[in-house]
């Protein structure tokens, strides 16, 4: 039979020259220095003794009388006492710091007996002494002894994607997949991109994915989940050639697949091919539920609210409990002005019964607290809208009862803050308690909010330069500082701070942006404006903001034709006022008055507050 671990312990001293005696008075001392470490020990008689053969039993035992009973046959561990004794030496080794002879030790055993048990123990003590290569080594050596075991491979994959290694890693990851039961296949290749995404090198990683998926990309394997990864694997890597063509064969295998939907969507504000992909996708009878969704959320956040109010209301029809779904049409329908619309789409949440959803099942599911919460906030902003401020306190009290939410709070500042109770506000949001590091810094952030919401500047240019002072290290506060240098004519100051914010967070594109839209709207420096742009593009390739800000170079460059379709193409992927602004100034200067009056006019509809827009009807002497 398997021994025990004291048994294993026992064999080991027996098998050992010196005298018994004196090796049993040491193995209590032994046993307290080895610790928790010989634990790893536990299991290995247990593995020696898979696949050992029951001896058959004998003539004389089959003719015995039936009613005896047969007892089960034992299977004995083949380890011996030599190697148990060189695998506690090994964790000795290990437990006094000796990593390396305990590395060896183990890699020796392994090796000679072809345990995956003592290959991982190996690769285990490589790892804990940081020795990437000898646990690579160990972890190579154990897929090539044991090319089935599903451990090794896995073993292996992680640590060639700590290295950052990727000329070897599509093999194990294969491996993986072949090793993987045939259903959970295509959940695994799924899971590829985010496998790879820690690797620095994007072309790089997609390559990998592909050389693993392979098998999976052509007949008589091919599956849609596998062009999907490589779809996704070439985005990452901003190959959106690739991307597109993958995602279009992943569609045609499969095309109630969600994740080539999800990735279009991703693709939107980077090639204008990815909407209409979409599009014909949610078109089919069995288009995925989570694809309309997240195309639906994808308009909302592109302030294309009409449109994503139409397949909000589309998804909500065939699934009326998804209290999330309401949430999101509820706040779609505020940024319309559709206060009674947003309302009714709240019921559902604030009251989560039948009879206020006559599509909804007798089942109703429960919202969760945060769709609650969230149904509390908006409630409020609808009440705040028809200036029912006190109503609008109710409903906050509702969302955060004892006072001490920063996002709520923040919130309840601002109503103070329309009522010209400012002092308050700001004493309500100093007092906030802190509970995590970066809560000093958002209340900064909130007070000065406050004060841009009260249009006083200058106070709000001195609390932040204040928190620079005291955070010194955070660019959001540096970056919205200089931001509001700008609006106080401060371009020295504001210059310098964007600077080091570009210092401080290279990849982030907003400062080079903003750097680059003051000079261009000043009409100075436009070759250098040109160059900060184009580098906070390549940052955030698509962005409508950034596009927006290269449109007004080109404007203010006399490049005029330029402009107008660089501006078209950022006010179609995000009809923001101050797009409408600078595009409607554009299309004035071409003698389309008409056009643009219109269009000025729309966006005010939309964001009667905006002061670029307000500012450029003023200067055009138009009228609301």
């Amino acid at each position: 039979m398997s021994l025990s671990f004291a048994n294993l312990s026992a064999l080991a001293f027996r098998a050992a020259t010196a005298p018994a005696a004196r090796r049993r008075s040491r193995s209590s001392s032994l046993a307290a220095t080895l610790g928790a470490g010989t634990l790893a020990l536990c299991g290995l008689s247990t593995a020696f003794a898979q696949g050992q053969a029951a001896s058959p039993p004998s003539k004389a035992g089959s003719a015995a009388v039936t009613s005896v009973v047969v007892k089960p046959t034992v299977q004995n561990s083949a380890m011996d006492g030599a190697l148990f004794y060189q695998i506690l030496v090994a964790e000795v080794q290990a437990n006094r710091g000796d990593a390396g002879s305990a590395y060896q030790l183990y890699l020796e055993s392994a090796r000679r007996h072809q345990i995956g048990q003592l290959y991982q123990r190996a690769v285990e003590i490589a790892l804990r002494g940081r020795a990437g290569e000898q646990a690579l080594a160990a972890a190579k050596a154990w897929r090539q002894a044991m090319p089935h075991s599903k451990e090794a491979s896995e073993y292996t994959a992680q640590i060639l994607l700590a290295l950052g290694r990727t000329s070897d890693l599509a093999a194990p990851l294969r491996t993986l997949i072949q090793l993987t039961p045939t259903p959970q296949q295509p959940q695994v290749l799924a899971s590829l991109p985010r496998t790879v995404a820690r690797l620095n090198d994007k072309r790089a990683a997609a390559q990998v994915i592909d050389e693993a998926t392979q098998p999976w990309r052509q007949p008589p394997l091919e599956l849609a989940e596998a062009w999907s990864a490589s779809a996704e694997g070439w985005m990452q890597a901003k190959d959106y050639d690739k991307s597109m063509a993958a995602l279009e064969k992943a569609v045609a295998l499969k095309p109630s697949l969600p994740n080539p939907g999800l990735i279009a969507i991703d693709l939107m504000n980077i090639d204008p091919r990815a909407e209409q992909f979409v599009k014909q996708q949610l078109a089919r009878p069995d288009a995925p539920s989570l694809v309309r969704l997240a195309y639906g959320r994808k308009l909302a956040g592109t302030q294309r609210y009409v449109e994503s109010a139409e397949q909000l209301e589309q998804l909500l029809a065939t699934q009326p409990d998804q209290m999330g779904t309401w949430v999101t049409l509820a706040a779609v329908r505020l940024e319309l002005k559709q206060l009674d619309k947003a309302e009714a789409a709240l019921q559902p949440v604030l009251n989560p019964t039948p009879g206020n959803n006559k599509a909804a099942t007798s089942n109703v599911t429960p919202p969760d607290a945060n769709d609650t919460e969230q149904a509390y906030l908006l409630m409020s902003q609808i009440a705040e809208q028809r200036n029912q401020l006190a109503q609008s306190s109710a409903w906050l009290d509702r969302a955060d009862p004892k006072h001490e939410r920063l996002n709520i709070q923040a919130q309840r500042a601002r109503l103070l803050v329309k009522q010209g109770k400012i002092a308050e506000a700001r004493k309500l949001i100093r007092e906030l308690p802190e509970t995590e590091p970066r809560d000093a810094v958002m209340k900064v952030q909130a007070e000065a909010q406050l004060l841009r919401d009260a249009r006083q500047w200058d106070e709000a240019y001195k609390v932040l330069g204040d928190a620079t002072k005291r955070f010194p290290d955070d660019s959001d506060l540096l970056y919205d500082q200089a931001m509001l240098g700008e609006r106080l004519n401060k371009f020295t100051e504001m210059e310098a701070q964007l600077r080091k914010v570009m210092e401080m967070a290279p990849d982030n594109p907003n400062a080079f942006n903003a750097l680059g839209y003051s000079l261009a709207d000043r009409g100075i420096r436009l070759d250098e404006a040109r160059t900060l742009i184009k580098k906070a593009l390549e940052l955030r390739p698509g962005d409508a903001f950034i596009t927006d800000s290269l449109g007004w170079l080109e404007f203010r460059a006399g490049n005029g034709a330029e402009a107008l379709r660089i501006l078209n193409e950022a006010y179609q992927s995000r009809p923001d006022p101050e797009i409408a602004a600078h595009l409607g100034e554009v299309l004035w200067s071409q003698g389309k008055q008409d056009e643009a009056r219109q269009l000025w006019l729309d966006a005010l509809k939309r964001e009667p507050d905006n002061d670029t827009l307000k500012e450029t009807l003023t200067r055009f002497k138009i009228k609301p």
